[in-house]
This record gives C-alpha cells, structure tokens and sequence, in this order.
C-alpha cells in the first residue's frame, strides 16, 4: 500500500469496561506514557485520519478526535464494524486501547500485505491476533450479518473474507513481533510486565552502537531516534566515538587551567548539569564506560564503535556506498539491523533510513521489553 496515510485509518478501540482490570485501562501509565497514547502516537504518526470507537467522548475530549459509540455494542466485532462503518478510506489498522508497545515495524508489515486482500492479520503461537491488524471496508457485510445472527467470534469472519494470515515465523524476521500484540487485562499482566522490566533494568544498561561509512546520515538519524525515544519516556545515553584527540576545556578557562596544573581528574558541576575530564593512557572498554557512566538510563547508543562486541546498527545510504560494513566481505555477527535508504536482502531486519520512528521501535522491541 504505497499511499498508506490516505487509504487507511487508524482505528483505536476503546469500547472496553475495564472490570478485570479495575480502572480504565487507557490511561494506565506504562513510562510515564498512558497506553491510549502510546497507539495515538503511533497512528497519528502515521494515517491522515484516527477515530476512537467505543467509550464517553468526554474521557478523549483532550485529544481532539473523533470518536464514535458501538453500533453494536459489548464486543470487539462490533467495536470493528462502527470502525469499518465510519472509515472514510478502503481500509482501517484497528489497535485496541491497552497495548503498551504498539509496533510500526510490525504494523507496516501487515498493512504492505494488504492488497488483493480484505483482512491482514497475524497468527503467533497464541492464535489469531485480531486487534492489531488490517481490515477491508469488504468486511462489513459479513460483519454485519454476523452480529445479526447474536455471531461475536472475529476468527468465524476470516473464512468469508480473503484473509492473509501472516505467520509468528515471518514477524520474528522482521522483528520481535510477539511484543507488539501484548495487552493489558488483570492487574497481574500490569504487574508481570513491571516486574519484567525491573528485572531489565537490574541487569546491565542495554546498548547498541550505530556504525556507519561516513556521509551517512548516521548523526542525522540517530539525533532523531534520541528524541523519539526521549518522547516515549525513556532515559537516553549517548557515547560519540572519536578518534582524534579532542579538548571541551580550553585555554583561558578555569578548567583547563587546573587540568593544566596535573589533575587527572576534574568535574565541572552546575545546578543543570556536570562534566568529567579524565585523563587516560588509553580509551577504556565501551563495556566500563557504560557501566561507569551509565548506571542511570535505560538505553545507551553508541556512535561509532565498530570493532566492538556490542549489537549493532548500520546506517547505509546506497549513493555514498554499495556495500555495508558489517556485511559481505567481513560478516559482523553482533549487527542486528540496517538502516537504509534502499531495499536490501539481509539476514536482518532492513529498516527505513528516513524513519527515525520505526528504529526506535525497534530498539524497544529488541532491547527494551
């Protein structure tokens, strides 16, 4: 689907009652970011149109979206038919309210198998995931007759219509797929998914190092992702590699005169901020930087580094190079993705150079969850 902004709209479904949960699930807080809005983020990103369906207006009110009650309502098929119903384009990419890592990777994926197709949906190793997913306004004739017929189970749609099924195993080369269809129900899912994390955040700082040929764009990019990642409420480390002697104390300064008078170390401290000059022999470890320096984040990137062991992302621009540094004459078993302004056939997932918001999906969905 080449003009995807303007042949689909996003669907957020939001007709749900909450009552395992105990309170409205929508703005549940995962990172500082409700959960409605992560999904908003993402859809607004991406489609000329969003709805909401389901639920009080007035709980959306601050979003200044449309937002439609259930035509037919107590289910999620009637929350995909009023979605269907309303939609203004062919198709519609429905996500439910409580999903807190929504996936553009996955979601793009889905929606470029769409053609020739009414429904696009993923199948994993727990069946059919039905709200997060592409659906034809073809289905809703079928749909309706169904809800007619008192007929709720979304899968008894799939064989009336032309479905592709897109399998866990082609989502796991794309990308860690399973994440992006993960929902919130119980306070127990609420709980495992916080206890998953402070275990994440127990262990090492995650990193992952952006190598490239100069004349990339990788600063460019990765400038981009920092502040992506920076709005989806984590914490952001960044070491730049250089190989040349640099100075941030310059002469006339009080720094550089008490680095000049011996000090092997010296920190500057200001009520925003602080400085470290250290003086070394030789660049440590990437590995001690971080945990040094970086104790604090939840994820450290990396410019440059690229004989380091650490997982990394090349950034590849076809017109300053045909071929990549960790691929093809030297294999980089730790590289995990490229970021290129070309298609590729790789053994890693390909992502868009000019789409700073589905790297950053990609680095939650691989280091983060």
């Amino acid at each position: 689907m080449h003009t995807v902004s303007h042949t689909v709209t996003g669907v957020i479904l939001a007709g749900g009652k909450s009552r395992r949960m105990g309170h409205d699930k929508a703005f549940l807080s995962i990172d500082g970011l409700p959960l409605v809005e992560r999904v908003l983020r993402l859809f607004t990103d991406t489609f000329a149109a969003v709805i909401i369906v389901g639920g009080p207006a007035e709980r959306f009110a601050p979003y200044r979206l449309p937002v439609y009650p259930d035509l037919y309502p107590g289910s999620a098929l009637g929350g995909l038919y009023t979605g269907l119903y309303h939609a203004g384009t062919p198709y519609i990419f429905v996500a439910p309210c409580d999903i807190p890592f929504p996936s553009r990777v996955v979601m793009m994926h889905l929606l470029a198998q769409a053609e020739g197709y009414d429904v696009v949906v993923a199948e994993t190793g727990h069946g059919f995931e039905p709200l997060f997913a592409v659906y034809g306004k073809s289905c809703l004739e079928p749909i309706r007759q169904m809800l007619e017929e008192g007929n709720y189970c979304i899968y008894d749609l799939y064989p009336q219509v032309r479905t592709r099924s897109v399998s866990a195993d082609e989502l796991a080369g794309l990308v860690d797929g399973e994440s992006a269809f993960m929902n919130l129900n119980t306070p127990d899912d609420l709980a495992q998914l916080k206890n998953k994390k402070g275990r994440n955040n127990s262990m090492t700082t995650k990193a992952v190092s952006f190598v490239a040929k100069s004349g990339t764009g990788k600063t460019t990019l990765l400038e981009k992702v920092i502040s992506e990642l920076k709005g989806r409420g984590y914490r952001v480390g960044v070491i730049k590699h250089d190989a040349h002697r640099f100075d941030i104390d310059h002469p006339g300064k009080d720094s550089h005169r008490l680095t000049a008078a011996g000090a092997d170390t010296m920190l500057i401290s200001s009520p925003e901020k602080l400085a470290v000059i250290k003086k070394h022999a030789a660049s440590p470890p990437i590995e001690e930087l971080i945990a040094t320096y970086f104790g604090d984040v939840d994820i450290v990137l990396t410019e440059g580094f690229k004989m380091s062991g650490m997982p990394k992302i090349e950034v590849h621009r076809r017109e300053r190079s045909g071929t990549l540094l960790c691929r093809g004459e030297h294999n980089d078993p730790t590289l995990v993705a490229v970021a290129s302004d070309s298609p590729l056939e790789l053994d890693v997932p390909v992502l868009g150079l000019d789409d700073p918001v589905a790297v950053a999906d990609f680095i939650v969905a691989r280091f983060l969850v």
